[in-house]
């Protein structure tokens, strides 16, 4: 079998290259050229490409003719500064296009598309499950842009594009550089406050998800959508697994949402005006405030996802943070984990 990856040093990407890997896949990894490539060269039979998934031409020459399958996980979701939200239209919506119009010159087998649970309705329905409509309300530019990246493989699946689209929740693991990760480093500073922010929702492991978009070429309905989601937790208790492996203070208690929103808002503002990093953007204002619960259920019986438990997604993150040199301290019993 032969792969076509985009996203491949991402977060999720090389958490899925490694999957592939395992399983005795031939894989093609589109980067860009400054990605860094140590994980990707372990892999015993793959094909570094240079390219970019805003730049259509790089993804076309980089496609193979008949390639097995097509993952499409390259998306814009690190944490940004808010004068560059407007840029994930770029990745998330022009690049799904392009990849969709090489899929269509190129014919793999199969597109399996990485999106998010963010692009359902999470108001319309709790705990979400793939019949919830999709999100047309929220202005946020990831979840808009994902959900415009949704309708540009809609596009590729009505000409005729054998496409399964996944959509993973609040994801934690090893080579997180730049999302969930970012709170490990927020503890290990010190918080700020005593407290959380008000919203929760389900959250998923990297490795298991990765595995699950091997099975859904496999075993993935023809135009099916599958939530990959896990434990139902609140940020309160993610803050307080995360503080106990650091051996670190904890929250006392979440935030009502207005004043977590006034908090952030006016953190936002005071950081922007002092020329420093702001801790909260609008965007994670925005979704930290939010309950996303979903209902992982059809995965798990057509595909055979297996969730993990927080703590197990948290100690891999930890783990290879600890052996990256992220974080610089950890208690004896977090090392020890």
């Amino acid at each position: 079998m032969k792969a076509f990856v985009t996203g491949a040093t991402g977060f999720l990407g090389t958490n899925l290259v490694q999957e592939l890997d395992r399983a005795g896949w031939e894989i093609v990894a589109l980067h860009r050229p400054n990605s860094d490539l140590t994980e990707l060269r372990k892999c015993r039979k793959i094909q570094l490409a240079v390219g970019d998934v805003t730049d259509q031409s790089s993804v076309l020459a980089a496609m193979p003719k008949n390639v097995d399958a097509v993952f499409h996980v390259a998306g814009s979701v690190a944490h940004l500064p808010h004068s560059a939200e407007s840029t994930r239209y770029d990745v998330n919506q022009l690049g799904t296009r392009y990849v969709v119009n090489a899929c269509l010159e190129k014919t793999p087998g199969r597109l399996i598309y990485t999106t998010t649970v963010l692009t359902y309705d999470f108001h319309a329905s709790r705990p979400l499950t793939e019949k919830a409509p999709r999100n047309l309300w929220s202005k946020d530019a990831y979840i808009r842009s994902k959900r415009l990246a949704d309708e540009e493989i809609d596009v590729g699946v009505k000409a005729g594009l054998d496409t399964v689209y996944l959509h993973p929740s609040a994801m934690f693991g090893a080579y997180d550089k730049a999302t969930w990760s970012k709170m490990f480093l927020e503890i290990e500073r010190g918080l700020p406050l005593p407290v959380a922010p008000p919203g929760g929702g389900s959250v998923c492991h990297a490795r298991p998800v990765a595995r699950a978009h091997v099975d859904a070429f496999h075993k993935g309905a023809r135009g099916g959508h599958y939530i990959l989601g896990g434990p139902d937790v609140t940020w309160l208790e993610v803050i307080n697994e995360v503080a106990s492996l650091l051996g670190r203070r904890g929250a006392k208690m979440k935030l009502p949402t207005a004043l977590f929103k006034t908090y952030g808002w006016a953190e936002f503002s005071a950081s922007s005006l002092l020329g420093r990093e702001p801790m909260l953007t609008p965007h994670t204002i925005a979704v930290l405030s939010e309950e996303v619960y979903s209902d992982s259920g059809l995965a798990v019986r057509e595909l055979g996802y297996k969730p993990s438990s927080l703590r197990e997604m948290l100690e891999d993150c930890h783990r290879w943070m600890l052996a990256t040199g992220l974080l610089r301290t950890g208690s004896d019993s977090a090392v020890a984990s």
